[in-house]
């Protein structure tokens, strides 16, 4: 018995099942849980102790996009552990944890009068999600003896289609009419009078001129421009922080998910 040729519709099945699994595979949303860790050398309630709390986002999604997503967050969080900057850099959050708490037993340990404790406080959170940025907050709090601990807030803004982190400059399509509108907002939340010099109030930015913030984040309202101590003042002033409405500045944007 001669077979009939097979038609166009059942010679495409098989291409139309691998578009639409590998379709699925690029649309499936990224979602977020939180990861917590809290722990402490012991003995806390009678003696000094180091102490470590961290909150941070992971993606869920089973795909490479996730895992490299999870792998810059981690990143992160390990490097803000790293007392010593010649020191190695530890594989997981998990071990930079331990390792913090290590260094504060062997530092006891070699200055029984130990009169302080260590403390690590680390929370994370997505600021925003959209189909091109995916902004996340990272708070953070480290005490390792001295007159006080340093705090910082600090942003990564990730491509959600790569999975890559944005430089600042591709955050932008017009980065100098932006500049100069940030300049404004800054000068008049900080009381700097027009046309006087940027520093003319105390503020140390070099070469006397306005300069943007390394760290940039995003809210679905505003975008955030946030100095921390000792980038443009000293720590005694704190960190500064600059929030201006989306709706200004959106013309200057490239990151926006369309409306």
């Amino acid at each position: 018995m001669k077979l009939k040729a097979l038609s166009p519709v059942f010679k495409l099945a098989p291409v139309l099942v691998f578009l639409l699994i590998t379709g699925c595979e690029k649309t499936e949303e990224l979602s977020y849980s939180t990861h917590k860790i809290a722990t402490d050398t012991g003995n806390c309630e009678n003696d000094q102790c180091a102490k470590v709390k961290v909150n941070f986002p992971v993606a869920t999604s089973s795909t490479d996009i996730a895992e490299k997503i999870n792998a810059i967050i981690e990143d992160k969080i390990i490097s803000t552990f790293i007392i010593d900057p010649d020191s190695k850099k530890e594989k997981t959050v998990e071990d930079a944890v331990e390792n913090f708490k290590n260094e504060y037993l062997r530092d006891k340990e070699m200055q029984p009068d130990f009169a302080f404790g260590y403390e690590a406080e680390i929370q994370g959170e997505v600021l925003y999600r959209g189909t091109k940025l995916h902004s996340l907050a990272f708070s953070s709090f480290m005490y390792t003896g001295g007159a006080h601990g340093y705090s910082s807030l600090t942003y990564i803004n990730i491509d959600p289609a790569s999975g890559k982190t944005y430089d600042n400059d591709e955050l932008f399509t017009d980065k100098e009419a932006f500049l100069k509108v940030a300049e404004q907002k800054f000068r008049k939340q900080e009381k700097i009078p027009e046309g006087s010099n940027i520093n003319s109030t105390g503020f140390w930015f070099e070469n006397d001129t306005y300069q943007l913030p390394e760290n940039i984040g995003f809210t679905k309202d505003n975008i955030i421009l946030h100095y921390n101590a000792y980038d443009i003042s000293s720590y005694a002033e704190g960190g500064k922080t600059v929030e201006i409405p989306i709706g200004e500045i959106k013309q200057y944007l490239a990151i926006l998910s369309p409306a």
